[in-house]
């Protein structure tokens, strides 16, 4: 439908109610899964790559959900809430059964599992916004998705204190033989209930516009000149994802791990981006719109700072605050400062769905969505340059809430700007490669990161919050590298799409 029609803000509210839900997974999913680990006998140097499985899952599936709901229409179901539906059943099977886990390799697994029920069903959240509103209200849809965001993290942030008020058991202990406690297993099952009851009321009022003509039934062809494209980013996609394989083997087990991983890696991908699916996938990173590429490196300094605040906030709290630089060193004040750091990442969630509400506001007052993102990434730096202003606890919960409200921003105004310079027909797979940027540049922090921790920020855990503001910074200028587009309900669509 190209005159999109106004919608309430009930309306609007409803099409992203399940979005809570998802985020409510994902930061149950932030808190426990390290402590998970540990519960079941994982040493502490192997769990940065037991995490990967978030930033590879998102990267993988949500162009392949993208791209499969663009070319998807059922006159029951619509187009994107399937793949909201299904993401969501997997989802809450793997929160079920994440705290049941017997060992590491299962945990891992569930994980695995986790990631791709709750990547299935966020991806088609975002595009949501650019099927169902007009351009005038996308502004609000994307604010009321970070408004999400930041209640469903803080609701799992807070769950150990909202627990006990409403008289259920935290007991840290329990007759499990896995050794995970109430406080643990309790939220996590309430998670599932959470992602099911949201995204079933997202289904039940959220109705989809029909497809104007059946162009999406069309088998994709594809050029000799998109051919060549295709046949490059396959092959420097498979290179690419091979050497940080390797080089991230290497540093956990060794040349010959490196190896064996990197070729296993590069005949696995190679074969996988082989898949009719990726061909459309792969043809559209040639002809990604103007403003996409410039959207890259906002999204690149962003992303490559972001992880160190969730690595190290907490670390830097203990050593700083409750002088506590190890466990080993003062327990007491390790698991203080572990707990003040939880406290900083709720205000951090507040301070995110706070500002949310007023963003569509300050963006129209302000008359520029990429200076309205450049103010707030900037104001996120300032929270990171904080911590070495003081050493007492507050200045952490300080910090957190300024960088709280560039967090709002992240959730919403790049995917604003690029709504704007998408063809709604290519709304699916754009937004999926988009959110593959998000994971490109925690790859290459998980592998470049530990080379200069100790000879150039010390081995301090303050300093690498410290990289991560000079990172919101740089994001903040390459704000204004990009072309905003105006839009009209229908984007101009910058490339020959091969249907």
């Amino acid at each position: 439908m190209k005159n999109k029609p106004d919608l309430s803000f009930w309306q609007i509210w409803n099409m992203s109610f399940g979005f809570l839900g998802i985020q409510y997974g994902f930061g149950l999913q932030q808190a426990n899964m390290s402590p998970i680990y540990r519960y079941l006998g994982a040493e502490e140097s192997s769990i940065p790559g037991l995490w990967l499985a978030g930033p590879l899952t998102g990267l993988l599936l949500q162009p392949i959900i993208g791209t499969l709901s663009d070319r998807s229409w059922s006159n029951t179901w619509g187009r994107r809430r399937p793949y909201i539906f299904i993401g969501a059943i997997v989802g809450s099977i793997a929160m079920i059964l994440m705290p049941n886990s017997k060992s590491v390799f299962m945990a891992a697994c569930l994980m695995w599992l986790l990631d791709a029920g709750l990547n299935s069903s966020m991806e088609p959240f975002r595009a949501f916004v650019g099927d169902l509103l007009n351009s005038k209200q996308r502004p609000t849809g994307f604010a009321v998705q970070s408004f999400m965001v930041g209640f469903g993290q803080t609701l799992s942030n807070l769950m150990p204190l909202i627990l006990p008020i409403i008289g259920m058991s935290m007991a840290i202990g329990g007759d499990f033989s896995n050794g995970i406690p109430d406080s643990v297993r309790i939220p996590f099952y309430i998670g599932a209930a959470a992602i099911l009851l949201t995204v079933f009321w997202t289904m039940y009022t959220t109705k989809e516009y029909p497809p104007e003509n059946e162009d999406y039934k069309i088998k994709p062809t594809f050029s000799d000149e998109q051919k060549k494209s295709i046949s490059f980013w396959h092959l420097a996609l498979t290179i690419g994802a091979a050497l940080i394989g390797g080089m991230f083997a290497i540093r956990l087990g060794g040349l010959t791990n490196g190896l064996i991983w990197a070729g296993g890696i590069a005949v696995g991908l190679y074969l996988i981006l082989m898949l009719p699916v990726f061909k459309e996938i792969l043809a559209s990173l040639s002809e990604m719109p103007v403003v996409m590429r410039q959207l890259w490196w906002v999204k690149f300094f962003t992303w490559y700072g972001l992880p160190l605040m969730w690595q190290y906030l907490s670390l830097a709290a203990a050593k700083y605050a409750f002088n506590a630089p190890s466990p080993a060193a003062n327990p007491e004040g390790f698991e203080a400062g572990k707990n003040w750091g939880s406290l900083c990442f709720a205000m951090f969630s507040i301070s995110c769905f706070v500002i949310s509400i007023f963003l569509p506001a300050i963006a129209k007052r302000m008359g520029s969505r990429r200076a309205t993102h450049a103010l707030f990434l900037t104001i996120g730096a300032l929270g990171f340059f904080s911590v070495i202003l003081s050493n007492d606890k507050w200045i952490y919960f300080t910090g957190m809430t300024l960088i709280g409200l560039a967090w709002g921003s992240i959730m919403s105004m790049p995917y604003l700007m690029l709504a704007n310079a998408v063809s709604s027909s290519r709304m699916g797979v754009y937004m999926g490669i988009f959110n593959g940027f998000i994971c490109v540049p925690q790859f290459i922090g998980m592998l470049t990161v530990p080379l200069y921790y100790k000879p150039l920020l010390g081995d301090d855990p303050r300093n690498a919050l410290i990289l991560a503001g000079f990172c919101m910074l740089c994001a903040a200028a390459s704000c204004f590298l990009v072309k905003e587009i105006k839009g009209n309900d229908e984007a101009p669509a910058q490339m020959s799409a091969g249907h």
